[in-house]
């Protein structure tokens, strides 16, 4: 289920996710990039190992912009309340270099502390989805208020390249920015951890899976890449594998992923 934040934090977050799924033992679940960062709220206690790290069970977990994807191994049932951010979320909230994030999957209150653990118990005696967002709308408004706003430059290539689906070339970004290529460079490594061309990229493959997920037949592979800018087929395919780990065929016939990013294999 996707819910949309309160509009006095949008340009701060970007969707709610609730997610829920029965569990039996352990599940291994995909997460791939798709431009932006979040938090999980895991709110049915369930223990989760990302790669080579040791399984944990932990409230709340926060993870950075992934550039390719990342496999974890969940033991059971799965009750999430996901705050999906913009791609340069976490670093206005809490003045973090997006770097120091990316490709990261961690235990919130490594960075949150405790005020992390109050706002998940909260979330746990909520009565309902709506009082969850609530409460989540007016926590993430009263840390937004302390901050100073995203900057404008940012708010406006970000806008500029999901506007053309990933498919605007960096140079006449520029153009319309008015920027040089090393500044627009910095501040979107700083802001969200990958340059323009890399978001742009994972804009692109996530337009791609979109569409995917609207067609039935594995004809219309050819027509998503040439609607993308791909060259062809063959470069869709490889791009979107770099990505997701998996080819557009196989994400086509995935089972009721519970995210367009993120489905059990």
């Amino acid at each position: 289920m996707q819910l949309p934040p309160s509009p006095h934090i949008a340009h701060i977050v970007k969707h709610y996710l609730v997610l829920k799924a029965g569990g039996h033992g352990d599940s291994v679940h995909r997460l791939f990039a798709d431009g932006n960062t979040g938090i999980v709220f895991n709110l049915a206690a369930a223990s989760l190992k990302s790669s080579s790290d040791a399984a944990s069970m932990h409230s709340c977990w926060l993870y950075g912009q992934l550039n390719s994807f990342r496999d974890l191994t969940l033991s059971g049932s799965i009750h999430w309340v996901i705050v999906v951010l913009q791609p340069y979320g976490a670093y206005h909230l809490w003045n973090v270099p997006a770097t120091e994030w990316k490709d990261s999957f961690f235990p919130a209150q490594e960075v949150l502390g405790n005020a992390v653990e109050n706002i998940g118990s909260r979330l746990q005696q909520a009565a309902s989805v709506s009082d969850c967002i609530g409460l989540l709308n007016a926590w993430l408004f009263r840390i937004s208020e302390k901050m100073k706003q995203p900057d404008p430059l940012m708010l406006q290539a970000i806008q500029q390249i999901r506007a053309g689906k990933g498919s605007l070339p960096v140079h006449v970004l520029l153009k319309q920015l008015q920027v040089n290529e090393r500044m627009l460079e910095r501040k979107f490594k700083l802001n969200t951890g990958v340059t323009p061309k890399q978001y742009s990229g994972i804009v692109r493959m996530n337009a791609s899976a979109r569409k995917l997920k609207q067609l039935q037949y594995k004809e219309s592979l050819t027509a998503i890449a040439y609607e993308n800018n791909y060259f062809d087929q063959a470069h869709f395919i490889k791009d979107f594998r770099k990505y997701t780990g998996i080819t557009p065929w196989q994400y086509q016939h995935t089972v009721a992923p519970l995210a367009l990013n993120f489905l059990r294999l």
